[in-house]
């Protein structure tokens, strides 16, 4: 009597309707498994980030080329903001030029002091031989204290002499060792304003490789962009190549202990919606960490190497949905999830036989998120209806 119920139900419903709600209980592999979510990066990857510049650790951007856009050896890449390094040159230039300047004056005050202290040896060794030659008269022509102040003239002389040696040495190391500190001043000026004019060139980088320009994501997810600003270890730009993408993706928690290395793992591109990317999990990470900063929830990370995929655009940074498959059910007896009701007696299915629907009890096993694994009650080839024909409405 029952089943006349169900079947009348059956048919006091839309008929097209009835026969679209009717599914197939089949045989196939039930795989089981766990969700995880990321985005595709590139295998072979260089990062670009700003020159290593002395004490100089916070660049600005001033330009960007486009995202995407394909890059030869020696194409402008990303230039930075060189104000500060300008200003700083402006300055050195000055000091190197004020400092030649110094330079060259010490150097011919110092010529003029030389000449000056030239004449005054040699006007001190002229009256000394000046006096020599008084001194050497004959005694018998002389009176003998005139002699004697003749005498004491000369040494005067000499004393005069050796005086005008010893100032003239001194004068001359004195100003040797000035010029020697004013010129390593000026030479380390000029390697300065090379230095600084080296480091200005550096702020405009080029292409070191042909590839793809991608621009990376911080840990708030942001890319940059002109007119921000870039801590100097900080990748502001990639150059990649599209042959090869590894997943960098994470799975919850509580599933950490259900995964593990060399697990298939199947992608969906959120970007691609229809193409789907096989996988296999490459390494997991040792520790939980949450999954981001506004949601605090703890998650793992893990790497999946990504199957070639001939003629698909793929790009870093795509964002995926997936799969990993942590089990796989040999040839189950399946049936979809929305076909199996639960009723106070347990697990029911509803089974077409003819135009008459019959209520099935089920033992069922393992499932995932669409189908559940049927050890007892359905066969293969059967037909259930995804609705319960007793909540049918005519």
């Amino acid at each position: 009597m029952k089943h006349l119920l169900l079947a009348v139900a059956l048919v006091a419903c839309d008929r097209g309707s009835s026969q679209r709600a009717l599914v197939d209980v089949t045989r196939a592999d039930l795989v089981l498994g766990v969700e995880t979510s990321g985005e595709l990066a590139a295998v072979d990857s260089l990062d670009i980030k700003p020159p290593g510049l002395g004490d100089t650790w916070d660049f600005k951007i001033a330009e960007l080329a486009p995202e995407g856009s394909d890059v030869k050896v020696g194409a402008p890449i990303v230039a930075f903001d060189p104000s500060e390094q300008v200003r700083y040159l402006e300055t050195l230039e000055n000091q190197a030029e004020a400092a030649s300047k110094q330079l060259a004056k010490k150097r011919d005050d110092a010529a003029l002091a030389r000449r000056n202290e030239e004449l005054a040896v040699a006007e001190a060794e002229a009256r000394v031989r000046k006096a020599g030659l008084k001194t050497n008269a004959e005694p018998d022509l002389v009176a003998s204290v005139e002699q004697k102040v003749l005498e004491l003239d000369a040494q005067l002389m000499g004393l005069q002499l050796q005086q005008a040696k010893a100032k003239a040495n001194q004068a001359s190391q004195s100003d040797s060792a000035e010029l020697q500190k004013l010129g390593d001043h000026h030479q380390y000026l000029v390697k300065r304003v090379a230095e600084v004019k080296a480091e200005i060139s550096k702020m405009s980088v080029t292409a070191p490789r042909e590839g793809t320009l991608v621009y990376p994501t911080n840990w708030r997810g942001e890319k940059k962009k002109v007119g921000d600003s870039a801590w100097r270890m900080e990748s502001v730009v990639q150059i990649v190549g599209l042959g090869k993408m590894v997943g960098n993706g994470e799975v919850d928690e509580i599933d950490m202990a259900r995964v593990a290395v060399g697990q298939a793992v199947t992608l969906h591109l959120d970007a691609l919606p229809d193409v789907q990317l096989k996988g296999s999990i490459e390494s997991i990470a040792k520790a939980v960490s949450a999954k981001s900063q506004a949601d605090p929830s703890n998650v793992v990370k893990i790497k999946v190497k990504v199957d070639a995929a001939a003629g698909v655009p793929l790009r870093p940074g795509m964002r995926f949905r997936g799969e990993v498959e942590t089990q796989r059910i040999v040839n189950a007896i399946q049936v979809p999830a929305d076909a199996v009701f639960v009723t106070p007696d347990g697990p029911v299915a509803y089974r077409a036989r003819g135009k008459e629907i019959e209520r099935v009890k089920l033992t069922l096993g393992k499932r995932n998120a669409n189908a559940i694994e049927v050890l007892a009650g359905l066969a293969a080839g059967d037909r259930v209806s995804r609705v319960d024909p007793s909540e049918a409405t005519p």
